[in-house]
């Protein structure tokens, strides 16, 4: 894997996580277990890692990830939910990174975010390694309209080799965009013969410049139609795959992948991840509810020895009451599935 790559990860304080130790991660990497087990605050935990290099990557990921997740209505506000139980700090590290968002009060004395006074304000302060950056919580939540601009051009400056597919339907141009990212690498013909895996009455994607933008179309054996006329899984279907190019020598972060997809297409999926990861170089964490997705990947895992893929169950310790990840490897994961047992916490 490339040295970007992400093989051992801890993270305190965040989200349902008090403190959740990952090691041997793989190329790609499925993530099982019921729901409330922090399989979606994991793609989170490691979305907020992988893009900060610095104190300012990591406040604007973390803006962008809660606008993301919560929306901005009409009042512009939200809340910072990061932080475990009531505690102040929260940490995602590996041996040679640390990333910290940490609440406190300070005083400032900053024309940047148009404070002019020298009494103590709210803070966040966050920090990458050991560069730091301290932003007023008035500003970061929205209060200040100067501060709100701020955020919004700051959340725009994020990793183009990052990408999150989410649960629900991709949107259009968001597509087009990942297509945008295929077509410069010249891969077309990657996602063209996909699709015809995927349905041999597809023929390739075209996009169809129009007065506003793009519009993308499937070429069938019969017409062009569009993209949206087709159903949700053939358009999660393209997501996928043009995210994986797109996320070319970086990281893909993929949430609920079998939302959409008819469980006969899951193996098909499975073989096209497990190629194109070690061809484009992009390490993969995945989500999904399914024991019909998970026995597909298993069954790849068997056939591709190529790619290093892993699975993790996220679980609630009875003992602890705290999440925990047990990591399985094909055999032990094989042994799971056909004898009963816990395999998305069932």
């Amino acid at each position: 894997m490339s040295n970007q790559h992400i093989e051992n990860l801890e993270i305190r304080n965040f989200k349902c996580f008090k403190q959740l130790n990952i090691a041997n991660i793989g190329q790609v990497n499925l993530i099982g277990g019921k729901n409330n087990v922090g399989k979606t605050s994991f793609l989170e935990a490691v979305d907020l890692f992988v893009s900060s290099d610095k104190a300012y990557d990591l406040a604007s990921s973390t803006y962008k990830i809660l606008k993301r997740r919560q929306g901005i209505n009409r009042i512009r506000y939200f809340e910072i939910d990061f932080i475990y139980d009531n505690k102040s700090e929260m940490t995602i590290s590996s041996p040679s990174k640390t990333c910290t968002l940490k609440y406190g009060s300070e005083v400032i004395d900053n024309d940047e975010f148009d404070i002019n006074n020298l009494l103590p304000t709210e803070i966040l302060s966050f920090s990458v390694n050991n560069d730091k950056k301290d932003i007023p919580i008035d500003v970061f939540l929205g209060k200040s309209t100067i501060g709100m601009n701020r955020m919004e051009m700051m959340s725009r400056g994020r990793k183009n080799n990052l990408m999150y597919v989410s649960s629900s339907t991709a949107d259009e141009q968001d597509i087009a965009i990942a297509y945008g990212k295929l077509i410069e690498l010249k891969m077309e013909g990657f996602l063209n013969n996909s699709l015809n895996l995927f349905d041999n009455n597809i023929l390739g994607l075209k996009p169809i410049p129009i007065e506003r933008g793009v519009i993308l179309k499937l070429e069938t054996k019969n017409n062009l139609v569009l993209l949206s006329s087709l159903g949700e899984g053939i358009n999660r279907y393209i997501a996928i795959l043009c995210a994986i190019w797109a996320s070319k020598d970086g990281v893909l972060l993929i949430d609920e992948i079998e939302n959409g997809i008819h469980y006969t297409n899951y193996k098909k999926l499975w073989e096209i991840i497990f190629k194109a990861s070690i061809e484009a170089n992009c390490q993969i964490f995945i989500t999904t509810h399914s024991k019909e997705c998970i026995t597909a990947f298993n069954d790849v895992q068997f056939e591709d020895k190529k790619c290093n893929s892993q699975y993790f169950e996220f679980y609630n310790n009875l003992k602890t009451d705290l999440i925990t990840a047990s990591a399985r490897d094909e055999e032990q994961l094989r042994y799971a599935l056909t004898h009963e047992g816990r395999i998305r916490g069932e």
